[in-house]
């Protein structure tokens, strides 16, 4: 057994990062069925390479662009000939790390493949996804201090994991419904033998209890995921669910969860499944004097002040859009191409 062409044996485990993947993953991976290793990241960059945005290139990307097109287009099924490819390619890596494990499923946890979920899903309709969710508040705040460390300036690095991740992963489960298994990470920590028996019964795999206490099992060196933290509990501690509050002490962190909340609004919030009531209630108690929040910086400040890579992206397509015009319909029509675009987007901002 290994893993089968549309995907059959393949667990991908999704979630914002700092949202507890690396002990569900810890967990998994001991069972004498699930193989894992760190976060391989290798579906991103084939997938990516089908998309206009996202990237950065050293060669002329509208160039590789529009020359991956036509080659496609020559191609008997167009794009689905590329999937078929890709699909055969990972098909062959996730089995060959299988080999030296001698088990017969591959879990791969990598949070960031919120970005690519509808194309996983077209890759391997037959493989199982378990989307792991977490207290909005406690993944930022664990981002902070984990990352950021009080360099408030340095949050705009992970802007999407903030404010797209909850939107994608959200559309995921939306997407894939009965072919996923959804666990939040406070009800994990706090029944993980009976979170860890639904995981185990969706996968069609064996229950086994000592799997939970992840600690038994020898210490796991890998590149990515949390070193520091998981290694300070031996099973899953329920204390880990609100210890989030503590840090809402200092002005600027409650600052930034108050601007979170508000950000990712009720929708978003009550869709993961958690309540912005009672999160908003937890940040009002904790409020600071508002002389202490003078001095504090806003999200949106943090989140988009520094964020250049947004914007040399956004000027770069709309340059590459002007050469092109120019090169097709000579300047004054450009102009007049360009000053319609602005007048229809005026028009649909209003």
């Amino acid at each position: 057994m290994g893993i089968g062409h549309l995907g059959e044996n393949l667990i991908f485990l999704i979630s914002q990062p700092r949202a507890g993947s690396t002990m569900l993953q810890r967990i998994l991976g001991n069972h004498p069925q699930i193989h894992t290793l760190s976060e391989p990241w290798i579906m991103l960059h084939p997938i990516y390479a089908l998309r206009e945005d996202g990237l950065w290139f050293d060669y002329d990307g509208r160039v590789a662009r529009l020359a991956r097109i036509d080659f496609f287009q020559s191609l008997p099924n167009d794009e689905n000939d590329y999937f078929e490819a890709l699909r055969r390619m990972t098909v062959y890596l996730y089995n060959q790390a299988l080999i030296s494990s001698e088990k017969h499923y591959i879990l791969d946890k990598t949070p960031r493949y919120y970005h690519i979920i509808p194309e996983l899903h077209r890759l391997f309709p037959n493989a199982h996804f378990i989307f792991l969710l977490r207290n909005p508040l406690a993944v930022m705040i664990s981002i902070i201090r984990t990352w950021t460390r009080d360099q408030w300036l340095l949050l705009h690095r992970n802007k999407l994991d903030l404010v797209k991740a909850p939107r994608l992963i959200l559309e995921g489960i939306d997407r894939l419904k009965d072919s996923c298994t959804v666990i939040h990470y406070e009800h994990f920590i706090n029944n993980p033998i009976n979170e860890t028996k639904r995981i185990c019964s969706d996968l069609g795999v064996d229950f086994v209890s000592e799997i939970v206490e992840y600690g038994s099992f020898d210490e796991v060196l890998w590149l990515h995921g949390d070193k520091s933290t998981i290694q300070q509990h031996f099973k899953p501690d329920p204390d880990n669910a609100d210890r989030w509050v503590e840090s809402t002490e200092n002005p600027q962190i409650w600052r930034l969860a108050k601007d979170y909340l508000s950000l990712l609004g009720d929708n978003t919030v009550n869709r993961m499944g958690y309540s912005f009531g009672s999160l908003q209630e937890k940040l009002d108690v904790h409020k600071p004097i508002s002389f202490r929040l003078w001095f504090t910086y806003p999200m949106w400040f943090l989140l988009n002040g520094l964020d250049w890579t947004e914007r040399c992206n956004i000027l770069e397509r709309r340059l590459d859009r002007v050469i092109e015009l120019l090169g097709d319909i000579g300047i004054i029509n450009t102009f007049r191409e360009i000053a319609n675009e602005l007048k229809k987007t005026n028009n649909t901002e209003s």
